[in-house]
């Protein structure tokens, strides 16, 4: 039998939030969703931030980047590939999402981030 979590870590629907948009208006095929879960006492517990461009890419469902925690670990999706990264906070990592988001509406590329030299 699955635990029952915590009390103030269950989710409080009216400090989630859900966001979804299209910057280039809804025939454009670039959508932007966001969504962020948080528990009674304000504790993040899921984020997903997404640019879709159904135009661009059928990989992943057309997701061209993302940034989550599903699955137990914070990852950016990149066209079709999936990475682990740093995670600071969820603005920090929303502010680097809404500025490849930018690049990408610029240009129709994302920015590819360096690799970690260290990473093997």
């Amino acid at each position: 039998m699955a635990k029952r979590p915590r009390q103030e870590d269950e989710l409080d629907p009216e400090k989630s939030v859900r966001d979804e948009f299209y910057p280039k208006g809804r025939k454009g095929g670039v959508a932007v969703r966001m969504q962020a879960d948080y528990s009674g006492k304000g504790r993040l517990l899921r984020y997903s931030m997404a640019l879709i461009d159904t135009h661009n890419t059928a990989a992943d469902n057309g997701r061209v980047l993302a940034y989550d925690n599903s699955h137990g670990y914070h990852h950016r999706h990149y066209l079709g590939k999936v990475e682990p990264v740093e995670f600071e906070s969820y603005e920090s990592t929303e502010k680097r999402f809404e500025a490849e988001v930018r690049q990408y509406l610029e240009t129709r590329e994302p920015e590819a981030r360096p690799q970690d030299p260290n990473r093997r």
